[in-house]
C-alpha cells in the first residue's frame, strides 16, 4: 500500500512542477504598438489522494486534481515606466463598462503604430 501512495505522489509533483511556474502568473508578453502588456494572473491548486485496501480482494488508489487561472491585472510598460492595471474592480459590470474604453485605446495604439510604418505614398 505505500508502494501505490508514493508511486502516486511520484507522478503527480512532476506534473504540479510544471504548473506552478512565473510563466503561469506572469503571462506570455504581448506588443501593441507602443506598449508592452503582460497578463498578471492568480492560480489555485486543489488535489486529493485516496487509497484502499481489503485482505481478499487487493488494494487500489486513485487521485485526482484541478487548476483555476484568474486574470487579475495586466502590468503595461510604456516609455520605460511600468503600471499595473487592476481588473479587481468590484463587480463584473464594472469590468463590462471598461472594455470598451480599453478595446478604443488597443485600437488606437495600434493605428497608431501601423501608420508610422507605412510606406510615403507614391505621387502621381
Amino acid at each position: 500500500m505505500e508502494n501505490m501512495k508514493n508511486g502516486l505522489l511520484q507522478d503527480f509533483i512532476p506534473q504540479l512542477k510544471n504548473l506552478i511556474k512565473s510563466e503561469t502568473v506572469f503571462g506570455e508578453p504581448y506588443q501593441v504598438g507602443e506598449v508592452t502588456l503582460i497578463p498578471v494572473n492568480s492560480v489555485k491548486i486543489g488535489f486529493g489522494f485516496g487509497n484502499g485496501q481489503t485482505t481478499k480482494d487487493g488494494e487500489g488508489g486513485g487521485g485526482g486534481g484541478g487548476v483555476v487561472l484568474t486574470p487579475e491585472a495586466f502590468l503595461v510598460i510604456r516609455d520605460g515606466q511600468v503600471s499595473i492595471h487592476s481588473l479587481a474592480t468590484g463587480s463584473i459590470e464594472n469590468l463590462m463598462d471598461k472594455v470598451p474604453e480599453v478595446l478604443d485605446r488597443l485600437l488606437g495604439l495600434y493605428e497608431k503604430a501601423t501608420k508610422k510604418k507605412a510606406p510615403p505614398a507614391e505621387s502621381v
